[in-house]
């Protein structure tokens, strides 16, 4: 048996170098292709640069008027519901409130 015996080839290669070319002949023929486009935008682009910008005119002043509330019927229930607002009447409790564990009492 010898040491320097050449490696086997497995589908594995033969995919990555499928892949690798596939990868190298795409980008080249993009850049071979998109050249010529790129010049031409190199040169709209240097145009448009050196051109003046357009004179703003003042636009019309429009008052804003808010649009009325459209009427809308309840279909589902008698009326819309309304707030109401409860208040605790009668006495408060004086008797310390909440826990908190309190004071301490001095005991002699």
């Amino acid at each position: 048996m010898t040491p320097n015996k050449p490696k086997t080839r497995n589908w594995y290669d033969v995919q990555m170098a499928i892949a690798a070319i596939a990868m190298s002949l795409t980008l080249a023929l993009w850049n071979l292709f998109a050249g010529p486009d790129r010049a031409q935008a190199a040169r709209k682009m240097a145009e448009e640069a050196q051109a003046t910008p357009p004179v703003p005119t003042e636009a019309p002043v429009v008052a804003l008027t808010p649009a009325p509330m459209p009427i809308v019927k309840i279909i589902f229930g008698s009326s819309a519901p309304q707030q109401s607002y409860s208040q605790p009447t009668g006495k408060k409790n004086s008797d310390g409130g909440g826990g908190g564990g309190g004071g301490s009492t001095a005991t002699s």
